[in-house]
């Protein structure tokens, strides 16, 4: 409940954070855009997340993972890959750093090389499709594309 209300608060500071926010632009063109759709999805996840909880679930019918079959070196492997993600993104420029990002994580979690090379090739490229061609995101000019 409490991370809905946070999100609803910011989703409705929106204009104030954006710095400078173009109250003229249209509402899919705007820079607010995609952080108000995910702010918006984050409230309504919330939001239902509450009202199953609140419902009576039995534990047998839990969806919960068991967290003690998690392999804590890859996932603390990949937290640091993430991080190192975060900091190529404004350097090397957005596709580059995603798909360099997506072959170290699929060497890091020992996936095979072609699934590795298929899979960083075509996530990438959707996810620069959809975020800078798509919802207009702009993530700066970096050394490469």
């Amino acid at each position: 409940m409490l991370v809905s209300l946070v999100a609803a608060a910011v989703l409705m500071a929106t204009p104030q954070l954006i710095t400078p926010y173009p109250a003229q632009a249209a509402w899919f063109e705007s820079a607010a855009f995609f952080p108000r759709m995910a702010l918006a999805l984050v409230c309504i996840a919330g939001l239902f997340e509450l009202y199953r909880r609140r419902s009576s679930v039995e534990l047998a019918d839990s969806d919960e993972l068991d967290s003690s079959a998690a392999n804590m070196r890859q996932a603390l492997g990949m937290l640091a890959l993430f991080g190192l993600y975060m900091l190529a993104v404004p350097w090397m420029g957005y596709l580059s750093s995603t798909w360099l990002f997506l072959m170290a994580s699929g060497a890091w979690l020992s996936l095979n090389w072609r699934t590795t090379l298929g899979l960083s090739v075509l996530l990438s490229l959707g996810m620069w499709a959809v975020f800078v061609k798509v919802l207009k995101v702009y993530f700066g000019h970096g050394w490469l594309i």
